[in-house]
C-alpha cells in the first residue's frame, strides 16, 4: 500500500502558504474528490437554505444550542488544542463537536442546523486549532463538508421516518438510533474514499476507522441525540449534557497521553521502553506457562540510502509503511515495537523457532512488496520497493533473559545482512537459560 506525505515543513498553520498544501502534492483523483466533497456541501447548503422554513421556537432552539456549543467550546479550548497536539499525520482526529452537529440536525430545520455546523467549526478554527502545528485550513474545510454532508442525511432520515422531527412518541428512540448510524456513514464515507484513492489500496481500517475512533464517535452522537430530546422536550435541562461532554473529552486526551507515553509518533507501534515492558511480561508467562516464545528483530536495508536519494520525508514514511505491514501480518497479540532507527522487534508468544522463520519469512515477502510513495527530487511523486533483513531466535527454556533473546536474533540479523541482506536467518539454537 502507498503512505503519503504531510504537509511540510510542520509549522502553524497560518505558516504555510496555500500553494504548498500537501493536497496538491496528493493524487489527482484525491485532489478532484476532495474538491467535488466540498463543493457539493456548499451547493446543497445553498439549495437547503433556500427551501427552509423557519419559525420562532426554531430561532429559540438555534440560539440555545449555538450557546452552548459557544459556551463549552471556549472553556475547554485548550483542552482541545491540547488533544490535536497529539494527531499524528495521516491519522484521524475525533472531536466532540457533533454532539452540537447531530443535535441541529434532528431538531433545527436543515438551514440552520448547516449554521450551527459552521459555527462550531469556524469557531474552532479560529479559537483554537489554528494553532496548532499541522492543522491545516483546507483539512477543516473538509472536515466541514463531510460534517454538513452528514447532517443533510441525518435530517433527512428523521423527517421522511417521523414526518414531524422528534415528534413519534415511543419510537424517537429507534429514529435517533437509525439516525445516528446514518450521520456516521455518511460523514466517514468521503474520508475513506480519500484515503482509498490516495493508498491505492481499500482496507477495513480505511473504511471504517479505529475501533477507538468509533466508539469515541458514537459516544459523542448519543451525547447529541440526548441534547436533541432535551433541547425539544425540557430545554433548560439540555445543559445537563454539558458535563457529559466534559468527562468524554477528557478520557480522549487521557488516552493521547497514555498513547504518547508508549506510542511510537512514526510508525504507531510500541516504543522501544515501552516494548521492553510488554515483552518482559509475556517471557515471565511463558515460563509459568513452559511455552515457546520467539523473537524477531527487523532491520530496513539501506535505509540510509532511502534517505539520501528522496530526503528524510520519505524515510519517515518508509517507516510508516514498514509498521503498517507488521501490525498487518503479525498477531494482535504479538508485540510489536520499533526499536530506534530503521530497527524493529517482534515479540511472538507461543511461537517456536521453526514456526517463527516462516512467520518471519512473510513479514519479509510482505515488506517487500509494499510500495511507499515517495516525492521525487526532479519533481512528482512516484513508488520505490523497500526491504529488510530479520534475525530470528526462540527459547523455551526458564529464566531466560529477554536482552539473551535478543542478542541472538541481532547476531542472526547480522547473518542475514551479510548473507546479501532481504533474508531471514535464525539463531543457532534455541536460547537457554546457560546461554
Amino acid at each position: 500500500m502507498g503512505v503519503t506525505v504531510s504537509d511540510t515543513p510542520r509549522q502553524t498553520g497560518r505558516r504555510i502558504a496555500p500553494t504548498l498544501w500537501a493536497l496538491w502534492r496528493a493524487r489527482p483523483s484525491v485532489i478532484a474528490f476532495v474538491l467535488a466533497v466540498d463543493s457539493a456541501a456548499v451547493l446543497l447548503s445553498v439549495v437547503t437554505c433556500l427551501g427552509s422554513t423557519i419559525t420562532a421556537s426554531d430561532l429559540l432552539r438555534l440560539g440555545l444550542l449555538a450557546l452552548m456549543s459557544v459556551a463549552y467550546l471556549e472553556f475547554t479550548r485548550q483542552v482541545e488544542r491540547r488533544r490535536r497536539l497529539f494527531v499524528t499525520d495521516g491519522s484521524t482526529h475525533i472531536d466532540v463537536t457533533s454532539t452540537w452537529t447531530f443535535a441541529g440536525a434532528a431538531v433545527l430545520p436543515v438551514g440552520l442546523s448547516i449554521a450551527v455546523t459552521a459555527l462550531v467549526f469556524i469557531h474552532l478554527w479560529y479559537r483554537s486549532w489554528r494553532y496548532v502545528d499541522g492543522v491545516r485550513l483546507y483539512r477543516i474545510a473538509n472536515g466541514a463538508a463531510c460534517a454538513i454532508l452528514a447532517c443533510l442525511a441525518a435530517s433527512a432520515f428523521i423527517r421522511s421516518t417521523t414526518g414531524r422531527g422528534l415528534a413519534g412518541g415511543a419510537v424517537v428512540v429507534a429514529v435517533l438510533a437509525a439516525a445516528v448510524l446514518t450521520y456516521r456513514l455518511v460523514n466517514r464515507l468521503p474520508i475513506a474514499v480519500a484515503m482509498a484513492l490516495n493508498s491505492g489500496s481499500i482496507r477495513l481500517s480505511t473504511l471504517f476507522g479505529s475501533l477507538a475512533n468509533n466508539v469515541l464517535e458514537f459516544s459523542t452522537l448519543i451525547l447529541g441525540a440526548a441534547t436533541a430530546v432535551l433541547v425539544v422536550q425540557v430545554p433548560p435541562l439540555a445543559v445537563l449534557v454539558l458535563p457529559a461532554v466534559f468527562l468524554l473529552q477528557h478520557r480522549a486526551l487521557l488516552k493521547q497521553l497514555v498513547e504518547a507515553a508508549t506510542i511510537d509518533t512514526k510508525t504507531e507501534l510500541l516504543n522501544a521502553a515501552a516494548w521492553r515492558q510488554l515483552a518482559q511480561r509475556e517471557l515471565e508467562r511463558a515460563e509459568r506457562q513452559h511455552t515457546s516464545t520467539a523473537v524477531l528483530v527487523i532491520d530496513m536495508d539501506h535505509f540510509k540510502r532511502l534517505n539520501d536519494t528522496y530526503g528524510h520525508l520519505a524515510g519517515d514514511v518508509a517507516l510508516k509503511a514498514v509498521g503498517e505491514a507488521l501490525a498487518d501480518e503479525l498477531r494482535g497479540y504479538d508485540a510489536v515495537g520499533r526499536f530506534g532507527g530503521e530497527e524493529f522487534v517482534a515479540l511472538l508468544p507461543g511461537v517456536n523457532a521453526t514456526t517463527a522463520v516462516g512467520v518471519a519469512e512473510r513479514v519479509r515477502a510482505r515488506i517487500e512488496a509494499v510500495p511507499v510513495q515517495v516525492e521525487r527530487r526532479a519533481g512528482g511523486t512516484g513508488d520505490v520497493a523497500v526491504t529488510a533483513s530479520i534475525g530470528v531466535a526462540a527459547t523455551r527454556g526458564a529464566g531466560v533473559a529477554l536482552d539473551d533473546l535478543l542478542r541472538a536474533a541481532d547476531s542472526a540479523l547480522y547473518a542475514a545482512k551479510a548473507a546479501g541482506r532481504n533474508a531471514v536467518c535464525r539463531a543457532p539454537s534455541q536460547i537457554t537459560a546457560a546461554a
